[in-house]
């Protein structure tokens, strides 16, 4: 072998060998491993079943500047913009994501343009959805990344997710989305057409989904702090250390199992939120509380354990774990009757004794008050049904980290 050789193979180890290194662990030169490290379950932007009261906003010659925390670190991303619910071409003019400093605020070193097949803007038809090129940022789920979108026409019908846990930012007038701050005119928790947040993940890396509703969805935690039972699941798994496994919060406020309302029903958005979800190993159930409390949707016990036993069921066909969380205490809270109360208990013992799942995660047992079982602990709570921060945390202690190695 001539020297020139050997010299040639050395540089090319160590050329290999520095491509692993500045991607943490991931070469440049492997195939990208693209994983959701953040997703948004949509819903349409009114509901007649709730009376219009979900009507969202339409934007013109606005930017919308919206943050999320990707659940797994990676070298590069991607976005999938949605316009599932909407009724006209959504035209983005400008798309460009960055990372945040602090409030509507980014890192100017950190901005950068987001393109859609070779172009800065992008039409999506009624009822799609457009994934972007990747874009060379780095995440490390510990940061929040901006995500600012730039509507010149009128955004029409939005698909959005109304309860998010970061705060969200309008602009009066004009393209903002390369700006390091600008002055709001308008702030929010809600994401619009931003349905999921893509990385370049480890070839190792996997997802559990919490499915549920307003109590997934963070209703009653502090905005802007992580402090959502899923979110702190996913520290917890970080500071574990080993393989990394990401947690997607696929709650949404307001839903139920099997009525149509906040968004489709949980059976049937049960495919895209969690089973057609790339790198999903497990999920969690948390819903029915809204089955049980809502006005004219009461249903029984049996009925929201005939919708488990559907859930078990389809997620076992694609290989998942499934776990159930027990239904928390609601009395204090508007849902509270002795009926109701009568139906959750009925739903939990079902949880608990009828084997299906592979695990149980007894959220009930973590959060109610030992001196009145029917309620939730006034410290822990907000209303009488939604979790506060110290709720949460106690929600995500309760999860056994094995069920993830």
């Amino acid at each position: 072998m001539s020297r020139l050789f050997r010299s040639l193979c050395r540089l090319g180890w160590a050329i290999m060998a520095c491509a692993v290194c500045a991607c943490g662990g991931k070469s440049s030169l492997a195939s990208p491993y693209w994983l959701p490290a953040f997703t948004a379950p949509m819903h349409p932007s009114a509901s007649a079943t709730v009376g219009g009261e979900l009507a969202g906003p339409s934007f013109r010659d606005q930017t919308v500047r919206m943050f999320v925390r990707p659940t797994l670190a990676g070298p590069r991303l991607r976005l999938v913009l949605s316009n599932q619910y909407g009724t006209q071409p959504l035209q983005v003019a400008a798309v460009r994501v960055g990372l945040r400093v602090q409030g509507v605020s980014i890192d100017p070193s950190t901005d950068r343009q987001v393109r859609f097949a070779g172009a800065a803007s992008v039409s999506i038809p009624p009822g799609r959805t457009a994934t972007s090129e990747p874009v060379e940022l780095a995440v490390d789920g510990l940061r929040d990344v901006a995500v600012s979108l730039y509507f010149l026409e009128r955004s029409g019908a939005v698909s959005w997710h109304l309860e998010g846990t970061r705060s969200t930012y309008v602009s009066a007038r004009g393209d903002h989305t390369g700006a390091a701050s600008f002055v709001p005119a308008l702030t929010t928790r809600s994401l619009y057409f931003l349905a999921a947040l893509h990385v370049d993940a480890a070839a190792d890396a996997s997802l559990v989904v919490a499915f549920g509703d307003s109590i997934t969805d963070g209703v009653g935690t502090t905005v802007d702090q992580e402090r959502t039972w899923p979110a702190r699941l996913s520290q917890r798994l970080r500071a574990r250390g080993g393989r990394a496994v990401g947690v997607l919060n696929a709650g949404l406020s307001g839903n139920r199992l099997l009525d149509d309302g906040y968004g489709p029903n949980g059976l049937r958005r049960f495919e895209r939120d969690v089973l057609a979800q790339r790198g999903v190993k497990a999920v969690i159930l948390l819903e029915g509380i809204n089955d049980i409390g809502r006005p004219g949707a009461a249903s029984g016990a049996a009925r929201i354990t005939q919708a488990y036993e559907q859930l078990i069921q389809r997620a076992r066909a694609r290989g998942l774990k499934v776990y159930c969380g027990t239904l928390t205490p609601m009395k204090g809270h508007s849902y509270f009757t002795a009926a109701n109360e009568a139906t959750r208990e009925a739903v939990n013992q079902w949880i608990r004794t009828a084997g299906r799942f592979d695990a149980v995660i007894d959220f009930e047992a973590v959060l109610k008050d030992s001196a009145d079982p029917d309620a939730m602990r006034a410290a822990l709570s907000v209303d009488g049904l939604h979790p506060n921060d110290a709720g949460h945390a106690l929600m995500a202690e309760a999860v056994d980290l094995r069920l993830f190695e």
